[in-house]
């Protein structure tokens, strides 16, 4: 007996020294890993399991029965590694029962983060799991090894991609004890099934019932007790795997449906059209107005061109937005109306050229560019290239700005197939454009106007100052976006941006000219280059209005439910100037601040100047893809109430 103990215990022992995989009876369990880059502090580890034919092990969520993979590990200080990462599972029935997980062969990814990326260091892990064939049986691999002495397998980059990474848009609600998932989906569905994350909550059935709707699919999963207030997991469609993140509603009907198509187009188009008085928008398309103006008693044929080639670049900005969503959210990045304010690159860069764009209405410069004859309104331009530009440049200014109307029509656009969303971004940008639609149609509309004159230039000076204005916002949303250090960088390239435009205007020279103007172009690149995106200032309790307010959390409208708590939550972002005029005009009025204090209402503010997938989530679930959205809710409510999109003192204190 002593002898055979002897003998296991070498074998035992053999198998630990050589870092071979171990035999737990059913299974070969062994560490591997992929190549890595020499001083590269993050390795990927995998946990590889050979089952015998038959057998198999659990997803995190194993199902009507099983258990999850447990690992404990043994590593030097300043070394530590992630949780495991799960491959997309299968569904392994047994009737009656149902369970998730991998058959015959896994490996489970994971990370381990060094101290010291030159050193080798031992490894140890007591792996504990449960394997399953017709019966169950508990085993555990003991591996101590070094890292040096793990194998190099290529395989493990083949399940790494298996590992679910793109986010799916999607509204789940709960509706007669099912689960209802509602997602977009351009292709035939075949095949489908979601797995849950959360345990004992579903019932597992081995199909899944999934309805085609008007502009949607529909998939329904039976409830066993009452709906958690997240929803995470996988869905798989066609093969092809898609995480969902999702809190629920209880609630009978979607936002989807709250509109058909045929609204969401009119939507659209109506606020494209109040778009542009809009304040983000209305410097440069009182600029576009008196470049027409200049255009009187000349020939209707050029009118007509000019605002044809404006329309044309405000049409395709909007199917440009349009497309760029759609291939981020194709690549699961969930993204909103605006979303690209959440980048201090862009909002560096937009501060520059409104700065820019002043300094040209205000000095009358032209050096032949079509961002330059901005100023050159009151000379009979004739560049139509200058018009198209316009166009583009009135979209990308009208990006801050959520107009009545717009809102919900783009967040129903942004949840339904490509083939509805561009509709909808196109009659969006058929409104915005309708003014200049109809002077291309009636182009002798332009002998209504006033004649042209002095008074133009004046007025073309006036307009730099709302150019600055604008500047001067960005560099405030700036401000909340990245470091001090960023913000005085950001001023001095404008400090030295003006100071070259004052060479400009006194000198002759063309080749100055130029070389000046290239000059502000590598300041410029410089300036953008050098902001550090990963230092974004995630400090939300900074403070963006003058009404105080609580912290805003994903679950807190459920949580304030439960207290019989009213609430009134403020989706903002300091770059939204429909937020900011709402704060000023109502939020911020005493006497909505005596209200909320007196009813005991709860003000929570939901900051998204930065990039926050939470808040993006809650705004998807109310139909929305953008800010501002404004939330109400009090004990006898059924449901939470959106408020309208642009407020006033008494419009406000109404809806409360």
């Amino acid at each position: 007996m002593k002898l055979k103990s002897l003998l296991i215990s070498s074998f035992l022992w053999s198998s630990i020294i050589l870092a071979a995989p171990v035999d737990t009876g059913h299974a070969e369990v062994s560490i591997i890993k992929s190549k890595q880059s020499d001083n590269s502090r993050i390795v990927n580890l995998g946990i590889k399991m050979d089952m015998k034919a038959g057998w198999h092990t659990y997803w995190i969520n194993p199902g009507d029965s099983g258990g999850v993979i447990d690992i404990e590990w043994t590593l030097p200080d300043g070394n530590e590694t992630s949780d495991v990462s799960y491959p997309s599972p299968h569904k392994i029935p047994y009737p009656p029962l149902m369970t998730f997980g991998y058959e015959d062969y896994v490996i489970f990814p994971l990370t381990l983060s060094l101290d010291d990326p030159n050193q080798d260091i031992p490894i140890s892990a007591k792996i504990d799991f449960l394997i399953c064939a017709d019966v169950c049986i508990p085993e555990t691999a003991l591996i101590q090894t070094s890292l040096n002495s793990i194998k190099n397998d290529i395989e493990l980059n083949t399940w790494i991609n298996k590992v679910p990474s793109v986010l799916l848009p999607n509204i789940a609600s709960v509706n007669d004890n099912n689960l209802e998932l509602r997602f977009s989906f351009n292709e035939v569905i075949e095949n489908i099934y979601f797995f849950p994350e959360q345990e004992n909550i579903f019932i597992y059935n081995l199909n899944q019932e999934l309805i085609k709707e008007q502009n949607n699919w529909l998939l329904k999963i039976p409830l066993i007790s009452d709906s958690p207030s997240n929803l995470d997991g996988i869905l798989i469609i066609n093969n092809q795997s898609f995480v969902i993140k999702s809190q629920l509603e209880e609630s009978s009907s979607s936002a989807m449906d709250s509109i058909s198509i045929w609204q969401a187009l009119i939507f659209a188009f109506i606020g494209g059209l109040i778009l542009n008085i809009m304040p983000c928008v209305f410097p440069i398309i009182s600029l576009k107005a008196l470049s027409f103006v200049s255009m009187g008693g000349g020939s209707t044929r050029k009118v007509r061109l000019h605002a044809l080639n404006f329309c044309l670049g405000v049409i395709i900005s909007f199917l440009a937005i349009a497309l760029a969503i759609l291939l981020l959210q194709k690549g699961g990045t969930m993204v909103g109306w605006g979303f690209q304010l959440q980048s201090p690159v862009i909002v560096a860069f937009l501060a520059v050229l409104m700065f820019v764009i002043g300094l040209v209405l205000l000095t009358d410069i032209n050096i032949g560019t079509s961002l330059t004859r901005l100023g050159s309104v009151g000379n009979n331009d004739s560049s139509y290239l200058g018009s198209f530009m316009t166009g583009v440049l009135a979209v990308i200014v009208a990006s801050p700005c959520t107009a009545p109307f717009m809102g919900a029509a783009i967040g129903y656009a942004l949840i339904q197939p490509s083939a509805i969303t561009v509709p909808i971004f196109l009659s969006l940008g058929v409104g915005f454009s309708l003014p200049y639609l109809l002077l291309a149609l009636f182009p002798s509309l332009i002998t209504r106007m006033p004649r042209p004159g002095e008074w133009m230039n004046t007025l073309k000076e006036f307009f730099a100052f709302p150019m600055f204005a604008t500047s001067l916002w960005l560099l405030w949303v700036f401000s909340f976006q990245t470091t001090t250090e960023s913000l005085i960088s950001l001023l001095i390239t404008i400090l030295l941006v003006s100071t070259i435009f004052w060479i400009i205007t006194k000198s002759k020279s063309k080749t100055i000219r130029i070389l000046s103007i290239l000059t502000v172009l590598i300041i410029i690149s410089i300036q953008l280059s050098s902001i550090n995106t990963s230092q974004v200032n995630t400090n939300t309790n900074k403070p963006i209005s003058t009404t105080s307010s609580e912290a805003w959390n994903i679950n807190i409208e459920n949580e304030l439910k439960e207290l019989d708590q009213a609430y009134l939550i403020n989706f903002t972002a300091a770059w939204c100037i429909t937020c900011q005029a709402n704060d000023k005009l109502a939020l911020s009025k005493p006497a909505v601040k005596a209200y909320l204090e007196e009813n005991d209402i709860k003000y929570i503010k939901a900051d998204w100047t930065n990039r926050d997938n939470d808040i993006l989530k809650i705004l998807t679930e109310y139909g929305r893809t953008g800010v501002p959205l404004y939330l109400y809710w009090k004990p006898g409510l059924d449901q939470t109430l959106i408020l309208p999109a642009v407020l006033t003192e008494e419009l406000l204190l109404n809806s409360l």
